[in-house]
């Protein structure tokens, strides 16, 4: 089943996590290539649930996000799904990906697969962070 990670995550992280201060994404590094893995989400450590369905829920354990010189990005995410019937755990993962430009001091990010959002992000020395629905996402290079 393929999805949105940047979707999923921020459904049931907006719910159950906030940001405590208000977060402003600073000015972007002007070399913003690079893989860069998920820290932290709002503040809070991996894994952190991702979907919470009547049958399933899905954790997100990693994610690791590559931005290319050539103004593309892909994202790969990592899940450990536990049936709610059963509590049997199994393994997925799923990809994303699209296209970036750098403007106004920032990283304008367009998804072309795995769904159709738009979110903005910022690379300071080596910490890439992601503005999504509210949420921030931070990754290290």
């Amino acid at each position: 089943m393929r999805r949105s990670v940047l979707l999923l995550m921020v459904v049931s992280l907006t719910a159950c996590q906030t940001a405590t201060d208000t977060f402003e994404l600073g000015p972007t590094d002007a070399n913003v290539s690079g893989t860069f893995a998920l820290t932290t989400i709002n503040g809070g450590v991996l894994p952190v649930i991702a979907r919470l369905t009547t049958t399933d829920r899905w954790d997100l354990t990693a994610d690791t996000l590559r931005i290319s010189g050539d103004s593309t990005w892909t994202e790969t995410s990592f899940y450990s799904v536990t049936s709610l019937a059963d509590g049997s755990i199994t393994k997925s993962q799923s990809i994303a990906s699209g296209v970036y430009v750098v403007a106004d001091k920032q990283i304008n990010f367009t998804m072309r697969v795995g769904g159709t959002a738009t979110f903005i992000g910022a690379v300071q020395t080596n910490t890439l962070t992601l503005v999504f629905n509210d949420a921030h996402f931070v990754y290290l290079r």
